[in-house]
């Protein structure tokens, strides 16, 4: 039991800001090893967790103060936190705030820190002639994973005739092990926009492992269309 509280103890921050950054957006191009997990989780779990034993360390100096008999143990050492961590009131409140902080802490990282380090990083990429780094992780998530409706064709390289059309409902997330797309209206947009050449084209993107194509229409112009 003991060994299960401290594992709770010094992982449950670093897991809960790898998962709510993930959340928020930031996906890595590909899915993290159980060492590579464990290895980020550590390094996240310092300013979530220094965070909340920071509050609780205040607490206890102010408590202290007010009353002579020291009740609250101040931490000093990591044995400190193993020791409170037998105490029920201690786990519940490490437990809650971790959840609290682990979220604020990622929101600002996904929100502002992301931006401003990519901003930094292509500054010295632009510096040295090197293309800069885009906002997402990976091609896919800069295709798909935006909120803007997306009318499409999806077709293979090697079998142009069988094409499918529809608007985007669904996309996979970038981890998952399969690329699905699920589409809607797809009886009416094949009407609509096969053999219409009024329809332009925005983006082709191209899965060059499996060689499938998604051919991405212009909003307007397929607003248009539906409009006449």
């Amino acid at each position: 039991m003991e060994n299960f509280v401290a594992v709770l103890i010094f992982t449950l921050p670093g897991l809960l800001s790898y998962f709510w950054i993930q959340l928020f957006g930031l996906n890595p191009t590909s899915k993290h090893s159980n060492f590579e997990i464990a290895a980020i989780s550590a390094i996240l779990w310092f300013p979530v967790g220094m965070i909340v034993l920071g509050i609780y360390q205040f607490t206890a100096t102010f408590v202290n103060r007010q009353i002579a008999d020291n009740s609250w143990l101040s931490i000093r050492t990591l044995s400190d936190v193993l020791e409170l961590s037998n105490n029920l009131a201690f786990l519940v409140y490490f437990v809650s705030f971790s959840v609290i902080f682990s979220f604020l802490f990622s929101w600002a990282v996904s929100e502002f820190v992301y931006k401003w380090m990519i901003k930094l990083v292509n500054v010295v990429r632009n510096r040295s002639g090197t293309a800069g780094l885009s906002r997402t992780s990976s091609v896919w998530n800069e295709t798909f994973l935006n909120n803007d409706p997306q009318v499409i064709s999806i077709g293979k390289i090697d079998n142009p005739e069988v094409i499918i059309y529809g608007e985007i409902e669904k996309v996979s997330r970038p981890v998952e092990l399969e690329r699905n797309l699920l589409l809607r209206n797809t009886q009416y947009y094949t009407k609509l926009l096969k053999d219409n050449e009024d329809v332009k084209i925005s983006n082709v993107f191209v899965d060059t492992k499996t060689g499938y194509v998604v051919t991405i229409y212009n909003n307007d112009d397929v607003a248009e269309a539906v409009n006449h």
